[in-house]
């Protein structure tokens, strides 16, 4: 499915600035320059049914006890951390506009990780966090759409869960931002979520380390399903476990992105 979403295109791109942010974050991750249409690439609300079914094939077969919850979802999270953490870097430590039908994702398997950014990814003229978020959720619906037709999925989780995702990267970007405090995160947390159409779907919480520092982490909505493989569990943020669960394994397992997780 091919769809225009609005954003005009100019030749000023960043593109490499963008990837440099990239690989401040996550240093081994692949982010090249070039061709959409490189085999194993795939483009949101482009992608073909074949390339949404080879994933959710692949999820199925190497964990077949897992079960449709798991492929579902798990295909859903794949598809988007990418796209949610362009959208993050680009809206708020560049201040630029992105175009995610510029960003192809490197799908190999049951792997969806790594970028190619198209020449165009940053177009000119300035974007609100609002017209942001709301095109980040256009895009996100027409990709449920498609893999929807590909397998069923919940959608209310699917949304959960992608708002989970914003503010998860929102997380893991701070250390980029001009401004990092807990009261900052709070604001920007409750901002991009209104602005996605997924208010009250995640939220942050406060809570201090055994050292009685202040920590903030993913106060999680939705549920990942990991726990269903064979080799699966909790996730220490689960939304299955009670709250002061959830902090005590915070505690207990704390490191720099642990409240991200």
């Amino acid at each position: 499915m091919t769809q225009t979403l609005g954003i005009e295109q100019s030749e000023d791109s960043s593109a490499q600035k963008l990837a440099e942010l990239c690989w401040k974050l996550l240093p081994a991750l692949p982010v090249d320059q070039g061709s959409l249409s490189a085999p194993n690439v795939m483009v949101l609300t482009r992608a073909q049914d074949g390339q949404l079914e080879a994933l959710v094939s692949a999820l199925a077969k190497h964990h077949p006890e897992a079960g449709r919850h798991y492929w579902s979802v798990r295909a859903w999270n794949l598809l988007m951390w990418q796209p949610v953490l362009v959208t993050l870097l680009a809206t708020e430590v560049m201040s630029r506009p992105v175009d995610l039908l510029q960003l192809g994702q490197k799908c190999q398997d049951t792997v969806v990780a790594g970028m190619v950014l198209g020449d165009e990814i940053l177009p000119s003229g300035v974007l609100s966090r609002s017209e942001m978020g709301a095109y980040l959720r256009e895009v996100s619906e027409v990709t449920l759409t498609d893999l929807g037709r590909v397998i069923r999925i919940n959608s209310a989780l699917a949304r959960r869960l992608l708002a989970d995702r914003v503010l998860s990267t929102l997380l893991r970007i701070r250390p980029l931002l001009a401004e990092a405090s807990n009261t900052r995160a709070h604001s920007l947390a409750e901002h991009w979520l209104r602005a996605a159409g997924l208010k009250s779907a995640s939220a942050l919480m406060e809570f201090e380390l055994p050292d009685r520092s202040p920590a903030l982490a993913l106060d999680r909505k939705g549920c990942c399903q990991h726990f269903r493989r064979q080799d699966g569990g909790l996730c220490k943020t689960c939304p299955r476990q009670s709250k002061t669960t959830r902090i005590k394994r915070l505690q207990e397992e704390w490191h720099p992105d642990a409240g991200a997780e």
